[in-house]
């Protein structure tokens, strides 16, 4: 009968496939023992010529080959066959071995009286019966039955033969099948127990505590198998667009608990052979052997699960994922978790909420990049930034307020390298902040020489707001150096620049403010939400992005929405600039608003510092601008000049 450790191994697949592959754990110890024993009972038929023993000769050679053919089996097809197959083949061979052996001891001490047959008969059963209670122990059923097979009808025969020491040997024997019975579950037991405690300690190991998921160390173990041994493998990087927001707004707790949600979506689009994993903050990993199209189709579900919004406690979450697609078949590990990781970044870029498969391009354009932080470092140090400056007039008087400082770059072999390329590079590389500081120094170096009205604005990064970099020092340590007036000084910072740490970046708006430097809010009307903070913000100038002008001229509700930021920056009391004015018909409309200062490419577009130094005193001589504007005032605020 059944062990009740005996049905545990029978239903825990893990478990039964460990046991069987102990089974077959020593390949070569098998085909030896089963020549030897051979070998002895043939030669017991050579030496007494007894047909008997060359038949169980014969027999044992042939249960040996198929022993030997199972172990074959067993290390080309075990993934073809199942776990009980190939433990049906094991309890055969064993116990097969086992009744013949038996057999043959029985039948040397009742038939044959020549102490040289019956001697190697003794020592050969004995000898195996041993081998049985060492080797197998700790399965109960295989060994129950192999060591009663062995032992009984052998441990009959020397009863039978009424020789004192045969009888003694006899009840060793009937003594060793009682001792192997009752330790044989014992030991299983044992085995069992640190079977599970080392599973357990290995599934805390490589299983996230949030999702239950795969860890980062999980998964890389589970794709390093399938690599080795050549399986199909694509694996896919989903992550969890804005999930910061959510952290930030709402709290851990409820980040965590998306998290969770997230991950069952994620798993309730798996099939058989696909793995997912969270390894880290909100970004998950698949792995799975599907065609290229059944791959492309579980990328496209598993953006389209999150059409929904997600319940999270008493908060409804509409969110979306983003998804990096590649074939690690064939690469190693670190090169597809890379290529993955380009096809996210490629699938972020183009909007979110959408899967990208990676394509060799991707690597091309990541080594520009590369070679271009490369270059960026570099070019810091060489000093190959310089400055432009824009004007920003008085609609009224026609004379220059001040002007915005813009970083150019000029490479040594590229060229012109694009604010739009290098900014963003050097605000992710950290950068920024060395480039920033840069900008401040020559911004407020060129304005010394500039006529005390004229002041200069200096664009200011998020990443110039963290707490390792004194951005309040840099500014007074240029202002000591150039000894610029801090009035005359602007420094321009957007509202995405609260995003981070909000209250950090206040505290040093008001920072810079109490050195008399003038702050403006960049690109207003862009921002995630503008009314919110507005109001927070110490600010001293309103600087309104160029989307609110290209329609102006013809537009009622863009001069409709013109008119609400007007009104609200009057209530405020916060002068206003007008970006991006580019055509004599904008500037009229603009006009119409009273703004303190208008910018565009209808003046002047960014020039050196040695250009722009000859107009500086000049009034606007544009003849498509020079007729009068009318001016609306609100609430009798005139227009600054």
């Amino acid at each position: 009968m059944k062990t009740w450790a005996s049905k545990t191994v029978l239903y825990d697949p893990e478990l039964r496939s460990v046991m069987v592959r102990a089974l077959y754990g020593t390949p070569l110890a098998i085909p030896i023992g089963m020549t030897i024993a051979t070998i002895v009972i043939a030669a017991c038929a050579a030496i007494t010529g007894d047909a008997a023993f060359a038949l169980l000769s014969a027999v044992m050679g042939c249960v040996g080959a198929f022993r030997f053919g199972t172990q074959v089996l067993y290390r080309r097809k075990q993934t073809s066959f199942s776990t009980a197959v190939f433990e049906r083949l094991a309890y055969a061979g064993a116990w097969a071995t086992a009744l013949t052996m038996s057999c043959f001891g029985a039948y040397a001490v009742t038939a044959h009286a020549d102490d040289r047959i019956v001697t190697l008969a003794v020592a050969q059963t004995i000898g195996y019966i041993a081998g049985i209670a060492g080797r197998n122990s700790s399965r109960p059923f295989i060994t129950n039955v192999q060591v009663t097979f062995a032992a009984l009808p052998f441990a009959g025969a020397l009863i039978a033969s009424q020789i004192p020491a045969f009888v003694v040997i006899a009840g060793a024997l009937l003594m060793t099948v009682v001792l192997t019975i009752s330790s044989s579950d014992v030991i299983h037991r044992v085995f069992l127990s640190n079977f599970r405690t080392t599973r357990d300690l290995k599934t805390i190991a490589t299983t996230d505590s949030i999702t239950s998921l795969l860890n980062r160390r999980g998964f890389i173990e589970e794709v390093e198998e399938r690599l080795s041994s050549g399986r199909r493998t694509y694996l896919l990087s989903v992550d969890v667009d804005d999930f910061k927001t959510v952290n930030d707004t709402l709290g851990h707790d409820v980040g965590d608990a998306l998290l969770s949600l997230v991950a069952n979506r994620i798993s309730s689009a798996l099939e058989p052979g696909d793995r997912a994993a969270r390894i880290g903050g909100d970004e998950f990993m698949i792995v799975t052997d599907r065609s290229s199209k059944d791959v492309a189709e579980l990328a496209a579900l598993v953006v389209s699960l999150f059409a929904d919004p997600i319940s999270v406690g008493k908060f409804t979450l509409s969110i979306s994922v983003s998804i990096g697609l590649a074939n690690a078949t064939g690469e190693s590990l670190e090169r597809s978790l890379k290529h993955c990781d380009l096809a996210l970044y490629k699938a972020k870029a183009d909007g979110k909420n959408r899967w990208q498969s990676y394509v060799p391009q991707f690597s091309e354009a990541y080594d520009r990049r590369i070679e271009l932080e490369h270059d960026l470092t570099k070019a810091i140090v060489e000093g190959q930034f310089d400055l432009h400056f824009q004007p920003i007039y008085s609609p009224r008087g026609r004379t220059i307020l001040l002007c915005e400082a813009l970083m150019r770059w000029k490479h040594p072999t590229r060229g012109s390298v694009s604010p739009a390329e290098f900014i963003p590079l050097a605000e992710q590389t950290g950068l920024i902040k060395s480039l920033g500081s840069f900008a401040i120094g020559q911004a407020l170096k060129a304005a010394v020489s500039w006529p005390e009205p004229v002041g200069v604005s200096v664009n200011v990064s998020g990443k110039q707001f963290h707490r390792d970099h004194d951005l309040v020092g840099v500014i007074e340590d240029a202002l000591r150096r150039t000894g610029v007036a801090p009035h005359r000084v602007t420094i321009e910072v957007t509202e995405t620049t609260l995003a981070e740490d909000k209250e950090f970046v206040i505290a040093t708006l008001h920072r810079i403010r109490a050195l008399g430097v003038k702050v403006a809010l960049d690109d207003f009307g862009t921002g995630y939400s503008s009314l919110s903070y507005f109001a927070e913000l110490p600010i001293d100038m309103l600087k309104i992005d160029r989307a609110f002008v290209g329609s102006i001229a013809t537009s009622t509700k863009a001069r409709a929405l013109m008119r609400a930021i007007t009104g609200l920056a009057g209530d405020l009391n916060v002068p206003m600039i007008v970006e991006g004015v580019e055509t004599p018909e904008q500037f009229e409309a603009v006009t119409r608003f009273a703004p303190y200062g208008v910018q565009g490419f209808l003046f002047a577009r960014p020039m050196p510092k040695e250009d722009i130094d000859p107009i500086i005193d000049r009034r606007v001589a544009l003849p498509a601008i020079d007729r009068p504007s009318t001016t609306v005032t609100k609430k009798g605020r005139s227009s600054a000049a």
